[in-house]
C-alpha cells in the first residue's frame, strides 16, 4: 500500500514544487487534479509539451505519478454532451499513457430531473463499455469516483459489476458516502477488490449528513484509521490518496501544514499492528474438562 496526495491541495504550486514536496513529506506519489490554474490537464503545457521530461522529473525524485483526475462525467444528458465528455476522457487517457500514469479518474455524474437512478447508471455503463477497451489499449485503468448523485457503495458496485472489465475500477471516497450516512464497515467490504484507489478526506457532518467542515485526517467523522484497517484486511494494495480541497475551500490550512500531518497519520495507520477483523470468538466445541498433567 502507498500514500499520496491530490494537487487539489496545492492549487498554487508548480509541478516541480509538487514533486519536491511529495518527496520531502514522505509520500510515494501524487494525483494531478489541475495544474497551473487549469483543471483540464490535457491543456497544461507543462504536461503535454514534453511527456518524457515529466517522466524524468518524477523518476529523479522517486515519486510516482499515480493518477490524472479529469473533470468529465459519464451520465451526460444529451448525445452531444456525452460525445464531448467521451472525447475529453480519451484525451486524458492518451496523456496518462504518454506520462506513464496508470490511472485516470472520472465521475459518475448526475441523473436527469425525474429520472430513475438506474437509468442514469445504465448510461454510465454504456459509456464505460466504450471507453474501457480504449483505456486498455493505452495500458490505463479508469477509476470511477462516487460523487454527484451516486455516492453509495451499492451504486458503484452495480456500475463496476455491470462493466466487469479489468480497465475499470472504483476510486472510493468515504467522505462522499457519509452524506448518505454510509460507514466504511459497509462500503469497503461490499466493494472489495473493485477498489483501485481510495481518496482519504475527513470532515464533520450533521445528523442529516450535511458536511459542516473539513478536518485533518482522524479528527472528523469519516473513520479514516478504520478505513485503512479494513482495507488492510481486504489485502488492498493501492494508493491512499489524501484529498484536501484547498482549491474549492481557500480558507483551509495551507498545504505545507496539511500534507506533512496527513503523511504522518497515514504512515502510522499502515505501520500499526493489524487487529483481528473477524466475528470468530473461539472454538465452541473446545473440551470443557479440566486439563490433565502431561506424562513426564
Amino acid at each position: 500500500m502507498k500514500i499520496g496526495f491530490s494537487s487539489l491541495a496545492t492549487p498554487t504550486w508548480s509541478l516541480a514544487t509538487i514533486i519536491s514536496r511529495a518527496a520531502e513529506f514522505g509520500f510515494d506519489g501524487v494525483e494531478l487534479r489541475g495544474l497551473e490554474g487549469e483543471l483540464q490537464l490535457a491543456r497544461v503545457p507543462a504536461l503535454v509539451r514534453d511527456p518524457e521530461a515529466v517522466r524524468r522529473q518524477f523518476a529523479a525524485a522517486k515519486i510516482e505519478l499515480a493518477c490524472l483526475g479529469s473533470s468529465s462525467s459519464l451520465t451526460g444528458r444529451k448525445p452531444r454532451e456525452m460525445a464531448k465528455e467521451r472525447t475529453a476522457l480519451v484525451e486524458i487517457i492518451e496523456l496518462a499513457s504518454a506520462l506513464g500514469c496508470p490511472f485516470v479518474r472520472t465521475f459518475v455524474g448526475e441523473a436527469r430531473p425525474g429520472e430513475y437512478a438506474r437509468v442514469a447508471l445504465a448510461r454510465a455503463v454504456d459509456a464505460l463499455l466504450t471507453l474501457a477497451p480504449i483505456a486498455s489499449g493505452f495500458d490505463v485503468t479508469i477509476l470511477v469516483e462516487n460523487t454527484g448523485d451516486f455516492v453509495a457503495s451499492e451504486e458503484l458496485w452495480f456500475l463496476a459489476d455491470a462493466v466487469e472489465h479489468p480497465s475499470v475500477r472504483v476510486c472510493w471516497n468515504q467522505c462522499n458516502a457519509m452524506t448518505v450516512r454510509e460507514r466504511p464497515t459497509l462500503s469497503l467490504p461490499r466493494l472489495g477488490r473493485k477498489i483501485g484507489m481510495v481518496h482519504m478526506c475527513d470532515a464533520e457532518f450533521d445528523e442529516q449528513g450535511i458536511l459542516m467542515d473539513y478536518k485533518p485526517l482522524g479528527e472528523g467523522h469519516v473513520e479514516a484509521a478504520r478505513q485503512v484497517e479494513i482495507l488492510r484486511g481486504l489485502l488492498f494494495d493501492g494508493y491512499f490518496m489524501f484529498e484536501w480541497p484547498k482549491l474549492w475551500v481557500p480558507s483551509l490550512p495551507e498545504p505545507d501544514a496539511a500534507l506533512p500531518a496527513a503523511a504522518t497519520f497515514l504512515r502510522a495507520c499502515l505501520d500499526s499492528r493489524q487487529s483481528e477483523l473477524t466475528a470468530y470468538k473461539g472454538d465452541k466445541n473446545a473440551p470443557r474438562l479440566a486439563a490433565r498433567g502431561g506424562v513426564s
